[in-house]
């Protein structure tokens, strides 16, 4: 397998989620359209434990957002946390499953998890940019020989 980075892989993985309406996922970057999402890192600790011969269980933080309809129309805005609500769910029902993104063959991916809820970051005019942030757990071998 290629060495992608686990921005890469994550993104890839998102691709089979139901609730995404066949939208674009971006890095690091948000249009101004629905239906367009992104992947954005988080800075943070990489490594959560540390091993003696090297290895590590790691996390990496990041956010997925969305541009969303936005307004006063309640049944809208219902949808909106709605879709972030199943999101989470579909997280966490993947993890149970062990249905984790692929990492290569120096990492294992142990869980992919919503940290909290879906909010609202930014509005204009009729849109807005909604965010959850998420983070996936994984463990990483150490350096062989050491």
């Amino acid at each position: 397998m290629e060495n992608k980075s686990l921005t890469q892989q994550i993104r890839e993985y998102l691709f089979s989620c139901p609730f995404l309406k066949d939208g674009v996922i971006h890095v690091d970057y948000l249009g101004i359209r629905p239906s367009e999402y992104s992947i954005d890192g988080v800075p943070g600790k990489k490594e959560v434990k540390a091993y003696i011969d090297g290895s590590a269980l790691c996390q990496f933080v990041f956010t997925f957002g969305s541009v969303e309809e936005y307004g006063s129309d309640v049944e809208t805005n219902l949808a909106n946390s709605g879709f972030y609500e199943n999101f989470a769910l579909w997280l966490r029902e993947k993890t149970r499953k062990k249905e984790l993104p692929c990492l290569g063959a120096k990492r294992q991916a142990l869980a992919i998890e919503a940290e909290g809820e879906g909010y609202v970051i930014d509005t204009r005019e009729n849109m807005a940019r909604y965010q959850i942030q998420c983070r996936l757990i994984y463990f990483e071998k150490g350096e062989e020989g050491i």
